[in-house]
């Protein structure tokens, strides 16, 4: 059973490593993907992990090997924005920045937003997606900006922004890490029926 996280990003990999069990195995590969333009953030990832999934498959010799691909989404949801920019954060987020996007916001009446992190992974049968959601406010950055919009997103009741928190602090808030308990719990699942069936 092999394990793949599509991902280019060094910040997720570094996060993605540091919450994995060390008994599965998790090979990176960055693999540039198209993304379909839609405004389901899990739609958005499906496509992308069955694609990166038959990247990989047409790479490797062995077409028969249980193969098991992730890739992950993210989206910004800003409530008196209609919920966007969504799944369009990122080109948002490099439109405008940090600081542009908390002007925006500022603005407005109402600063609450959520954002949610999706995990899809795909075995060339079935896509199983997990989704972790977190409610929160726009606030003037505050903090580093090692993921995107982290100096700018304050949690729910909270007075520190993601880009202030130490990793443990913001690890149990992050919808990245609830998304990635379900994920995990799936793929123990799986290395234990695997292992049930040699």
């Amino acid at each position: 059973m092999e394990i793949y996280l599509v991902t280019g990003n060094m910040n997720k990999k570094e996060e993605f490593l540091k919450m994995m069990d060390e008994e599965l195995n998790v090979e990176f590969v960055n693999i540039n993907l198209e993304e379909i333009q839609a405004q389901d953030i899990v739609e958005i990832n499906e496509h992308k992990v069955k694609t990166a999934y038959n990247i990989l498959k047409k790479q490797d010799n062995n077409k028969n090997k249980k193969r098991y691909v992730i890739t992950d989404d993210t989206g910004l949801f800003i409530s008196k924005l209609n919920n966007f920019p969504g799944p369009y954060i990122k080109w948002m987020q490099k439109a405008l920045g940090s600081k542009g996007i908390a002007d925006v916001v500022s603005r407005l009446d109402d600063n609450t937003c959520h954002a949610i992190c999706t995990y899809s992974v795909y075995d060339g049968k079935d896509v199983h997606s997990f989704k972790g959601i977190t409610n929160g406010k726009i606030v003037e950055p505050r903090g580093n900006n090692k993921f995107g919009w982290d100096n700018i997103f304050q949690p729910e009741s909270l007075s520190k922004t993601f880009g202030e928190m130490t990793f443990d602090e913001k690890q149990n808030l992050s919808p990245r890490f609830k998304a990635f308990v379900q994920l995990k719990e799936f793929l123990m699942n799986e290395h234990k029926k695997y292992n049930n069936e040699f």
